[in-house]
């Protein structure tokens, strides 16, 4: 993308790339540039990520940057994916993920990683949203409930027990009362979903890979964020342990050499013995600084003397040094930025303050500090290009890559990061 243009400061974000892919029937999958390409239709994948990305900018430690315009367009598209959402969910809970642009539901086997996706997206709009929207959600989150025990994918797992800890800890500090019922199944699928991927990770880490899987594939970030989530619910020492540990081997995985991040390509993946370093994907960079926002916040709960058991963990966590002052000058050259600034060396900052900074890393990923040194956003529209790619940024500004932008962007402002719950 072009950088000849003056570039907004990183807090203010765009929503006209957002609301060009929204139309009345919900946000369109894919772009050819900027345009919408209306024969891929949309996915409730997307709508619900849209969802959690108004929800996230409409919460109050974030929408009193926002001018009104934005606050007013943000509601109206609340509308719109949760009526996408409304739609695609069938009367057994579950969700249709793929739609035609007539409108029409495509053939496909049921996605575990869009239910976890979709049943969390409604549960934060409950929780965060205001009004009739609330309702909405709620009445979406109350058919979907039945679903989560069935839950197979670790994604959706994932996603499913991020859910059961914040309508725990909502319904515990009365920003919503849970319905008769609902607080013993919410927290057996709580005890039952962390434990799964506990096992998950014991079963897979050997030989130096710790990780869930035999191989780091898409959207990594969200199962350390979950587990580090639910240990702020369940304050279960292995959730906090494991949680560190797996986000300490996706820095690793991730780190570019030079101080900041290099997403895992999507071409091929990552295994003990291999990684894909092209097709790199913004989603990966969102995932990871959610996963730094909520390690930081578990950090936060712990008292120091327990910190220091996890020092081996933990010192892993630690971004690594700056690159050389000549990466900053390019950057600032072709961005307008300079990459985040390190903290002065006779002031060291706590785990959690470094953990932040790392997260901030995330997001200059998108203004340049990757391989190429080249801009994947224009933050006038708030578009990001799909993906990055050996001779440059992917063209297209699609769902997945703006709502990622939009997230991170989110995440890094100021004074706050992610969900308060």
């Amino acid at each position: 993308m072009s950088s000849d243009r003056n570039v907004l400061p990183r807090s203010t974000p765009s929503f006209i790339h957002l609301r060009r892919l929204t139309d009345d029937t919900g946000l369109i999958e894919h772009a050819l540039g900027r345009i919408p390409r209306r024969r891929e239709g949309y996915t409730t994948d997307d709508n619900a990520r849209a969802l959690w990305t108004v929800t996230e900018w409409l919460s109050p430690e974030r929408s009193s940057i926002l001018a009104e315009r934005d606050r007013i367009l943000l509601k109206e598209l609340a509308d719109i994916y949760l009526a996408f959402l409304l739609w695609t969910q069938k009367e057994n809970g579950w969700f249709h993920n793929n739609v035609a642009y007539d409108r029409t539901l495509e053939p496909e086997d049921v996605s575990h990683d869009c239910q976890g996706r979709a049943v969390w997206s409604c549960a934060d709009a409950w929780i965060r949203l205001e009004g009739a929207r609330r309702d909405t959600a709620f009445i979406l989150l109350q058919h979907s409930l039945q679903t989560i025990g069935s839950i197979r994918s670790h994604r959706g797992q994932a996603f499913a027990l991020a859910t059961c800890s914040d309508l725990l800890s909502a319904h515990d500090s009365g920003v919503l009362s849970l319905p008769e019922g609902w607080k013993e199944e919410l927290t057996n699928h709580l005890y039952r979903l962390e434990g799964v991927l506990l096992r998950a990770f014991s079963h897979s880490s050997a030989d130096g890979w710790k990780w869930f899987e035999p191989s780091m594939t898409y959207g990594n970030g969200v199962l350390p964020w979950a587990l580090l989530r639910a240990f702020r619910r369940t304050e279960n020492p292995e959730a906090l342990e494991v949680g560190l540990d797996s986000l300490s081997s996706l820095r690793a995985a991730m780190s570019s050499g030079k101080g900041g991040f290099r997403p895992i390509g999507n071409e091929k993946w990552r295994t003990k013995d291999t990684s894909s370093r092209w097709d790199q994907q913004p989603l990966e960079m969102f995932k990871l600084a959610l996963a730094f926002e909520e390690a930081a916040k578990a950090i936060a709960l712990v008292q120091d003397e327990e910190v220091s058991r996890l020092i081996s963990v933990s010192s892993s966590l630690r971004p690594e040094p700056h690159g050389a002052s000549a990466l900053g000058a390019k950057l600032t050259d072709r961005t307008g930025h300079p990459p985040t600034p390190p903290p002065p060396l006779d002031e060291p900052l706590s785990l959690a303050e470094e953990l932040r900074l790392a997260r901030d890393r995330c997001l200059d990923w998108f203004y340049g500090d990757n391989d190429l040194l080249v801009l994947m956003v224009d933050p006038e529209e708030g578009a990001c290009s799909d993906g990055l790619q050996q001779n440059g940024p992917n063209m297209n500004c699609g769902a997945e890559a703006t709502i990622s932008f939009l997230m991170t962007q989110a995440l890094c402002c100021p004074g706050t990061g992610g969900n308060a719950v």
